[in-house]
């Protein structure tokens, strides 16, 4: 039986390709002709894999996580999404950390759970040296004294090892459902993903179809094609590619090298049915004031600044937050959560 993917190290691949030396990749590829297609359009800043299944890959992905298709009956709001999870997670009666960036998704999550707890001692925080930096004041002001607390270098580590009876929680798929922000391009920024490439400050809200590479959308109309929600503006597009075709890379991001069994304590907060439901169905802008970054993700600033966090909800800009970090000679998470290394 031909392996089957979950996620991929795009730097090795890629420098395996460009070597010319696919066949050492052999038993995991598809169709590696297609390789040259998805590194002329950027698809090769990061792990890709277009959900709908109208695109090809080159490599052999295991389509397991396919988008909701469109329900009108649904009618649910952020806030009753959220409180489904929150109640969901409190109900493991187990000890909860936080795996806490510093961003917008990680922080709204830790405060979220946070504040719905009877038992505060149930919250543990882990990040990093840059989630303090990344977060402003909120270590020193919501956390140092009031949370416990570890900061490492290298939390993931922690997680991978740690057997504690406990679940970890992260902010992954935050990103996936509300998509990029209005001044995150590609152009000016020193690390960017393919959908960060899509348009200009200046033609966000304009028609996708006259502001978009012709030969790139002739590539990616299949897929645009399958999409539950409709795509008009090139903002509309931009959502789409990261719900789409990023689900995967923010999914299995942290989970590669990991084992089976330890992958069933990690929960992504954002990772179920029902939100990815919410952001196919909802009516609600993701930036409510159009242009302004910093109202992006605006359900989320509203919350917290009723948690008090209202400096850091109103300031708050996009950064790519990191996490997680590989081997650089592992190459693939299998279907059967086998890792791979070469």
């Amino acid at each position: 039986m031909v392996p089957r993917i979950l996620h991929y190290n795009i730097f090795p691949i890629t420098e395996t390709f460009k070597r010319k030396n696919v066949m050492r990749i052999f038993p995991y590829l598809n169709n590696p002709k297609i390789f040259s297609i998805y590194e002329k359009f950027g698809m090769n800043r990061n792990a890709v894999y277009d959900r709908s299944g109208s695109i090809p890959h080159y490599l052999n992905m295991a389509p397991i996580h396919p988008m909701p298709a469109y329900d009108p009956s649904f009618k649910k709001s952020f806030e009753d999404v959220v409180k489904e999870r929150v109640d969901e997670i409190i109900s493991l009666n187990k000890k909860i950390k936080i795996c806490w960036s510093g961003g917008l998704d990680s922080t709204f999550v830790l405060f979220t759970l946070y504040n719905a707890v009877n038992d505060k001692s149930q919250i543990e925080v882990y990040g990093t040296y840059s989630s303090v930096i990344e977060s402003g004041d909120v270590f020193d002001l919501f956390v140092k004294d009031k949370i416990p607390f570890k900061i490492s270098i290298f939390p993931t580590e922690e997680v991978k090892n740690i057997s504690e009876d406990c679940i970890w929680v992260t902010g992954f798929q935050g990103n996936q459902l509300f998509g990029p922000t209005d001044n995150f391009f590609a152009c000016d920024r020193p690390t960017a993903f393919f959908h960060h490439t899509l348009g200009t400050k200046e033609t966000i809200y304009e028609n996708y179809r006259k502001n978009i590479n012709q030969e790139l959308l002739e590539f990616l109309q299949p897929a645009i094609d399958a999409s539950p929600r409709k795509i008009e503006t090139v903002a509309d597009l931009r959502w789409y590619c990261i719900f789409n075709m990023d689900w995967y890379n923010g999914l299995y991001a942290m989970k590669g090298e990991m084992t089976a069994e330890k992958m069933k304590s990690v929960y992504h907060f954002f990772d179920t049915e029902e939100f990815q439901k919410w952001a196919i169905h909802t009516k609600d802008p993701w930036t409510k004031v159009p242009g302004n970054p910093n109202t992006h993700r605006w359900q989320m600033r509203e919350a917290l600044t009723e948690y008090g966090l209202d400096k850091y909800a109103r300031e708050k800009t996009k950064a790519i937050s990191c996490f997680s970090s590989n081997k650089t000679n592992w190459y693939f998470l299998l279907e059967n959560y086998k890792n791979i290394y070469l």
